[in-house]
């Protein structure tokens, strides 16, 4: 038998160029050698000489299979796919069940039937011959026995002889002991029959010639995707290669592969055209839009819109996610920022705050002449992570490091073992997070029970991002002292948004008991967009589960706002709304059922001179300490009813005196307190005022009165000690006033009011301050508050207490979000204050 040699090895003036990766051995055409190599900014040239799908015997990978390549096709060859020669004699295909294997009684007895049939006169039967035997040639007289089998002799054994013999010996063994082929399976002997037919009808020669020339069918590919349109393909690199039969484009060296408004650097890219599969290797940068991710491998599927990322950091702009991580291929650019792919490891500069921390000099939160507040919400991240998979709808991380922080080390991280991103609607996200954690200056880390967070676009409500499962506050009026809170969502969506709070009273289960029912309060809210120029709101508190009081334990209102052209109406029912009128202290209006109009602030010689003003009419419910009106029908104790129409409108205007300037926003400098670099400033604001109540019983109360106020800060809060003084001073004066209110809650009683107020850096991050506004004439104390805070660039902590109003607040800040805890620090949530008989609107 002549032996069987392999194909040829390829001629050695063929140019054979390998890669790193198996799917990218090729054979490249001498002919278009100038077109396959060097560099090429785009390989729409190239994909025009593609051919047809073709099989080489160097891969043994028919084209077509590419349809379905995954990430090991990049690291090895997918043996279980490449075509198979012809078995050769010997390795025929085996049947499913193997021959029974004979013993030695067994072989006695073949060897007994065969010298039978040889001593006979018997005919051979034709199945048992060899077709290489001629029967008419065996002359069975000179056939004689030559072994005993009853005592054999090891030594005299020509072990050749018996090899050279064993096939003969098979057959018979085969024919003795017939085995059954499975359904399914080959029977080898065709393959044999048909092998030696070969061998006794040509040469050696023409054997070799047979299996080289013979063809071998790929097996048939699977209906492949439609390659990619090479007019959305441009890739830039030191070197490129093209294999035209697999569709396969390889690129080395800096390299740029741009999909639209999708980059992609590497040093070394692989993208397959016809399933769509990109792999890239070596310092990988992904930038699509906002979105900015770094790492040293990545896998991507165009075709499935889903990819890998491996030991992977990078940024997250929140606002953009879904559309930015959606398919290459298509999309509008909503990146507002420039990414430059020749220059992508520029350090962080010119770091500035998103809209984020706002300082305003103008008068802020509940109450008049208070400190500023925090505003703003989180939309660009810093992360890292071990590991990424996403597409166009979630994302999963594992081992996961995340900062606001854009300076390394970050002052506060974020980490979860694992983290999932999924997007709920075009304007919400969902992130759920396993075992996370706050670590703060790389150092102490605090354990966060919450897992789950919805992000509405950056704009995340503060509850759902405090760090503290529970918040602790202070109201001595309603609820005896310090008590805890936990808000537990239970609809929310883009639409509407309902929640339950329960809280717990320490003071008060100090004094009656832990598990009395009076130690328990519960709070609900509810908000619902009903169209685009129209929201609902509801909301209920409980102070105590001792429901033979509940009307004196529960408040509730009802809102709708409704924009009416660039004025606001807001249409409201309140039953025991809670207010602050200054000197007469908090005042409880039973209930009230109206509508109140505002006005935008219209800038009249667009310099600063601002107008706003606002009309509207209750039907009221509330306390007198009129005689006269307490025996009416609707009346009850010391309550009254009556209607209440108002209109006031106040003039103002701003003056900048001095304006410094900031530090450079820098880790050691301006950024080292603070999230934005602090701006010296000194500013007047002096304002009129007025104000006319009419009151169905007919009285009438009317104020005209004027206030000038300064505001200033110097400093910077970038050096260890006193580098930062916040401070303000008003003063208010009534110059027509009565105080001819029937009712107590907006009965204008301070004429005459001085406000001051002073923030001061004592040492590092802490700074302590006080906010106050006193009657002159009386010299009573309106209001005080007393601030405590520990500011870092990233958050903040804050203790804000009032004892005037016995009230207070512990929040956390984290740099971009709104103050955490119980909403305004200065005073209770259901507290409002009136300013010159006129109600604060929420």
């Amino acid at each position: 038998m002549a032996p069987i040699d392999l194909p040829p090895e390829p001629p050695l003036n063929q140019q054979i160029v390998f890669s790193r990766s198996a799917a990218d051995l090729q054979i490249v055409d001498q002919g278009n050698q100038s077109l396959l190599t060097g560099h090429h900014p785009s390989p729409h040239q190239a994909i025009n000489l593609a051919s047809g799908p073709s099989f080489s015997p160097i891969s043994l990978i028919p084209s077509r299979q590419l349809s379905v390549l995954t990430s090991d096709d990049f690291s090895m060859p997918n043996l279980a796919e490449l075509a198979q020669l012809p078995p050769l004699p010997d390795q025929a295909t085996p049947t499913a069940t193997p021959p029974a294997i004979i013993d030695e009684n067994t072989l006695d007895t073949i060897n007994d039937e065969v010298d039978e049939v040889l001593d006979s006169d018997t005919t051979v039967p034709e199945h048992l011959v060899p077709e290489h035997v001629i029967p008419e040639s065996i002359d069975t007289e000179d056939i004689e026995p030559s072994l005993d089998l009853d005592n054999v002799d090891s030594t005299a054994i020509d072990a050749e002889k018996i090899e050279s013999q064993a096939g003969d010996l098979d057959v018979i063994n085969d024919v003795i002991n017939p085995v059954r082929s499975e359904p399914g399976t080959l029977d080898p002997l065709p393959a044999e029959s048909h092998l030696e037919e070969t061998v006794d009808s040509g040469t050696p020669e023409s054997i070799e010639e047979t299996l080289e020339t013979a063809p071998v069918s790929p097996p048939a590919a699977e209906d492949t995707a439609t390659p990619l349109d090479p007019a959305k393909l441009e890739i830039t690199a030191d070197t490129q290669t093209f294999n035209s039969n697999r569709q396969v484009v390889t690129a080395r060296g800096n390299v740029v592969f741009k999909l639209n408004n999708a980059f992609l650097l590497a040093d070394e890219l692989w993208v397959n055209l016809v399933n769509r599969y990109v792999l890239a290797e070596g310092n990988v940068i992904l930038t699509r839009g906002e979105q900015e991710v770094r790492g040293e491998r990545a896998e991507y599927s165009l075709l499935q819109e889903e990819g890998t990322l491996f030991e992977t950091r990078g940024e997250l702009f929140l606002p953009g996610l879904a559309n930015d991580f959606s398919s290459p291929l298509e999309g509008s650019l909503t990146s507002r920022s420039v990414f430059d792919p020749l220059n992508p490891d520029q350090s962080i500069n010119n770091v500035t705050s998103a809209g984020g921390l706002q300082i305003n000099s103008s008068i802020s939160g509940a109450t008049p002449g208070s400190l500023p507040e925090t505003r703003g919400g989180v939309r660009r991240l810093r992360f890292e992570a071990a590991r990424v998979n996403f597409d166009s709808e979630s994302w999963v991380a594992e081992e996961v490091r995340l900062t606001n922080d854009p300076f390394s080390p970050p002052e506060l991280e974020f980490r979860t073992d694992r983290m999932t991103l999924v997007t709920l609607s075009p304007t919400a996200d969902l992130l759920t997070t396993e075992d996370p954690k706050l670590v703060f200056d790389q150092a102490f880390s605090l354990p966060i029970l919450k897992s789950r967070y919805v992000l509405n676009r950056g704009a995340v409500d503060p509850n759902q991002v405090n760090p503290f499962l529970v918040s602790i506050s202070s109201d001595s009026r309603d609820r005896g002292g310090v008590f805890l809170e936990s808000e537990f969502p239970l609809v929310r969506n883009e639409s509407v948004n309902f929640s339950i709070t329960p809280q717990y009273f320490v003071e008060r289960a100090l004094e009656q008991g832990a598990l009395a029912s009076e130690v328990f309060g519960l709070e609900a809210d509810f908000k619902s967009l009903i169209s685009p120029r129209s929201e609902i709101s509801a909301s209920a508190t409980l102070t105590s589960f001792n429901f033979n009081e509940l009307e004196d334990n529960l408040r509730g209102n009802i809102r709708n706002r409704y924009r009416l052209g660039n004025h606001l109406l807001v249409s409201e029912y309140t039953y025991r709304d809670r207010l602050f009128n200054g000197s007469l202290g908090f005042q409880d209006v039973r209930s009230s059922l109206g509508s109140v109009l505002l006005s935008p602030v219209i800038n009249l010689d667009g310099r600063g001179l601002n107008l706003t003003y606002q009309v509207g009419g209750q039907l009221v419910t509330a306390k007198t300490d009129r005689t006269d009106l307490l025996n009416g029908p609707l009346g009850g104790d010391d309550l009254t009813t009556l209607g209440r129409f108002q209109g006031s409108a106040r003039l103002s205007k701003g003056f900048n005196l001095w304006l410094g300037k900031p530090l450079p926003a820098t880790q050691t400098e301006g950024l080292r307190y603070t999230p934005v670099p602090i701006v010296p400033f000194l500013n007047l604001t002096v304002g009129l005022f007025g104000v006319g109540s009419y009151y169905t019983n007919g009285d009438f109360q009317e104020v005209i009165a004027g206030d000038i106020r300064f505001d200033g800060q110097i400093g910077h809060l970038s050096k260890n000690f006193f580098d930062y003084t916040r401070f303000n001073l008003g003063y208010y004066q009534e110059l027509i006033s009565g105080n001819n209110s029937p009712f107590l809650f907006d009965r204008n009683v301070d004429d005459s009011i001085l406000t001051f107020g002073v923030l001061q850096q004592i040492v590092g991050p802490i700074l302590l301050g006080f906010q106050t506004s006193i009657n002159i004439e009386t010299g009573e104390d309106i209001n005080t508050e007393i601030i405590g805070e520990y500011s870092r660039r990233t958050y903040g902590l804050v203790v804000r207490y009032s004892p005037t109003q016995e009230t207070g607040s512990i929040g956390f800040r984290l740099s971009d979000f709104n103050w955490l805890g119980s909403g305004s620090p200065f005073d209770n949530r259901n507290t409002r204050q009136v300013e010159g008989g006129v109600l604060e609107q929420r």
